[in-house]
């Protein structure tokens, strides 16, 4: 993300996503996962986050993110360890449905880790997020740009 979003803002849209899928929050993401199906093969996680508020406050960093979650579409991902038939993107996607429409909604947690490549893939687990909790979280992890690596305005070309 760090290609797209000015650094300062990467913590702040990480809070905003962590904050709508946690405790009395989680319970609204259900409702709204119930009455309007948000995350679902029709909405792009684009039109979702815009519907639920989730991004940067500046434009230009809005449209980064935004590109950021496109660019999601052209990553591998990973469940619990094992690759999946689907691109990053449209694994969050899945994975947040079913855990919004399930018996026992986790809560989410929303991390990032370096690419350790051009395109990196998306992780996603089930198991403890907070080291003071014992609560299972879904466990989505996004890849970033490592540090070190130039980022995209200031490669050369």
């Amino acid at each position: 993300m760090g290609a797209f979003v000015r650094d300062g803002y990467v913590p702040n849209v990480q809070d905003q996503l962590n904050r709508r899928f946690i405790e009395d929050a989680l319970s609204e993401m259900v409702a709204l996962q119930k009455e309007f199906k948000l995350f679902s093969s029709q909405h792009s996680l684009q039109s979702s986050f815009k519907l639920l508020g989730i991004a940067p406050v500046e434009e230009q960093d809005r449209h980064g993110f935004y590109r950021y979650l496109k660019l999601l579409k052209r990553t591998g991902s990973k469940v619990n360890g094992k690759s999946s038939r689907k691109n990053g993107h449209d694994q969050i996607v899945a994975s947040l449905q079913e855990n919004l429409e399930g018996n026992r909604p986790s809560p989410v947690r929303f991390d990032y880790h370096p690419s350790g490549g051009q395109r990196g893939e998306v992780l996603i687990t089930s198991g403890p997020a907070l080291s003071f909790s014992s609560k299972t979280f879904l466990n989505i992890s996004v890849p970033t740009i490592a540090v070190g690596r130039p980022k995209a305005g200031a490669r050369k070309k």
